[in-house]
């Protein structure tokens, strides 16, 4: 079992989420954009229609021409308190290469995140967001480029942010700790060293249209391989209900959720349930009903 979380701070964090959710899923709508809800808030939506009791974040996944289609609207559509953020963009606190979805105003510092990197003005800012994991076509080519696309990620990461050196938890987790502290060090004279890493990412998993997809977005290389399917497995996404939403799902949501977890259905074992409570999180104005 992880750290105790509060249940009237989880709560509120689930209801803005939600709040997020529903407002993702209407302008996607609306602008005729396809998408699905991903990783434990599928299985929230299948096996709780809503989220995992426990859990504080949302998932999603769509194609990346989707995804460029969303970021039109965002540029163009008044979209209220809500706003997207990138590995390309300007966001300094933006820390993997899947892009977010941000609720204005509000603040969410991860635990892990806190006692990983050391605290850096606006790069400490971040809001309460949810992962937009994007998809690209994909052939049988594709574990030899999830492998290439791992040293992307953590040159993105760990030349953007620096590392705390970590003392006290063994010889390994102090040299690793260092090697990333040095990486941030020698890259930190250009800052835009990390979008070029992004760069060649994007160059690197660039596929013409085909019968498969795949996320490479996400940060282990099981996670990547795993996504791995058809795309008419994958499409017309079909409705399922997530905290009252009427959502998206895969098309055969079973296949990748057992691929990524196994028997989904079955609750985990309690000391299995973990709960990631915030190092810091402030809601901002933000409007809650009186019995949140």
């Amino acid at each position: 079992m992880g750290k105790e979380y509060e249940q009237d701070l989880l709560k509120k964090t689930q209801i803005i989420l939600t709040d997020m959710m529903r407002q993702f899923d209407k302008i996607c709508r609306d602008n005729d954009i396809d998408y699905f809800v991903a990783y434990g808030t599928a299985i929230g939506a299948i096996r709780h229609k809503g989220f995992i009791p426990w859990d504080d974040d949302i998932d999603v996944g769509m194609m990346r021409t989707e995804y460029e289609k969303l970021k039109k609207v965002f540029e163009t559509q008044d979209t209220g308190n809500l706003y997207l953020s990138s590995a390309d963009s300007d966001d300094e606190w933006h820390d993997k290469f899947f892009p977010k979805l941000n609720y204005r105003g509000t603040v969410y510092i991860s635990d892990n995140w806190h006692d990983s990197f050391e605290k850096d003005g606006e790069k400490d800012g971040r809001p309460i967001n949810f992962d937009i994991f994007l998809y690209d076509y994909a052939d049988e080519d594709h574990l030899k480029i999830a492998k290439k696309t791992m040293d992307l990620k953590r040159n993105y990461m760990y030349t953007k942010f620096k590392a705390k050196l970590i003392k006290g938890k063994g010889m390994s987790a102090f040299v690793s700790s260092l090697a990333k502290r040095l990486m941030y060090d020698i890259h930190a004279s250009d800052p835009d060293y990390p979008k070029k890493q992004f760069a060649k990412y994007l160059k690197l998993i660039e596929h013409p249209k085909s019968d498969y997809i795949i996320c490479y977005d996400t940060w282990s290389e099981f996670d990547v391989t795993s996504s791995f399917i058809r795309y008419d497995e994958s499409f017309p996404t079909k409705s399922v209900q997530f905290e009252g939403i009427d959502v998206k799902i895969q098309k055969d949501h079973a296949k990748t959720l057992t691929a990524q977890y196994g028997d989904y259905m079955t609750l985990p074992p309690v000391d299995q349930r973990v709960a990631h409570p915030p190092y810091n999180v402030s809601f901002g104005d933000y409007k809650f009903p009186d019995k949140a």
